[in-house]
């Protein structure tokens, strides 16, 4: 690639406003926790009608919720954050 190609593709990011996120990564001590946790949470994304970025492994989960979510979010007065926070205590193995 080209420098100008280079320059030019920095400009168009200049004065690009990134939106604030919220990224949260959830450990778990097994498949099954997580499993459980991923599935609970489908359950509420589907009753909120809000569906986060999810990624997730063997023993942990990262959602991420852009700007644009959080004010989705925000104007519904949605608990989504809340009750997603919650889950995990309902999902680990004491």
């Amino acid at each position: 690639m080209s420098e100008a190609n280079i320059a030019n593709k920095d400009t168009v990011l200049v004065g690009k406003v990134l939106e604030p996120t919220m990224n949260k990564r959830f450990d778990f001590n097994s498949y099954p926790e997580t499993r459980k946790f991923l599935d609970e949470l489908a359950e509420l994304s589907k009753r909120e009608d809000y569906y986060p970025n999810i990624n997730f492994g063997k023993t942990y989960a990262n959602v991420s919720i852009d700007g644009e979510g959080l004010a989705v979010l925000n104007e519904r007065n949605s608990s989504f954050i809340v009750e997603m926070h919650a889950l995990v205590s309902t999902t680990v193995a004491k």
